[in-house]
């Protein structure tokens, strides 16, 4: 059973004969009661306090345990940032080297082509120096064979023309 200060105050004793002074047991009963009622205040205040108090605590602990979670969201946002960032540096890298390689092919099919070219252009090139040597052949072929003949003419005419003389 709780006693309470009313409790205390309100509480009759029998009387007796040979029993405690009424104006005493009173007197002491007051006194009891004020100061039981003071311990009963402050008893009541500190559980109001200490009830704010755990509140504001579970708050605190609330605000920690978001932090926390925070913080290891953090440091799993920024693992995967790294771990994303490494990932395209990789596929930039690898990219890179693709296209590097695709360029020493075209490179390389430069290279044939322009070779391919010269060895045509050469060909070429000689054909038209043995067109231009058989041209000179025949060139001098025909010299030879107008030089002769009109050089038969003329001394033939020459030859006339003495005969004639």
């Amino acid at each position: 059973m709780t006693l309470t200060p009313v409790d205390i105050r309100n509480q009759r004793f029998k009387k007796t004969w040979r029993g405690y002074s009424e104006s005493e047991v009173n007197r002491f009963l007051v006194t009891l009661a004020e100061e039981y009622e003071k311990l009963y205040r402050d008893n009541v205040e500190l559980k109001e306090n200490l009830k704010k108090k755990e509140f504001e605590l579970s708050k605190y602990q609330k605000l920690e345990e978001t932090l926390q979670q925070s913080i290891v969201l953090a440091q799993k946002t920024a693992e995967e940032v790294v771990a994303n960032a490494h990932r395209e540096a990789e596929s930039i890298k690898e990219n890179a080297r693709h296209r590097i390689a695709e360029m020493f092919d075209v490179y390389e099919d430069i290279l044939k082509r322009l070779g391919v070219f010269r060895v045509e252009i050469r060909s070429m090139l000689l054909s038209q120096v043995e067109l231009l040597e058989q041209s000179g052949k025949r060139l001098d072929d025909i010299a030879d064979f107008f030089y002769s003949r009109d050089m038969k003419e003329v001394l033939d005419k020459l030859s006339r023309a003495e005969e004639g003389k």
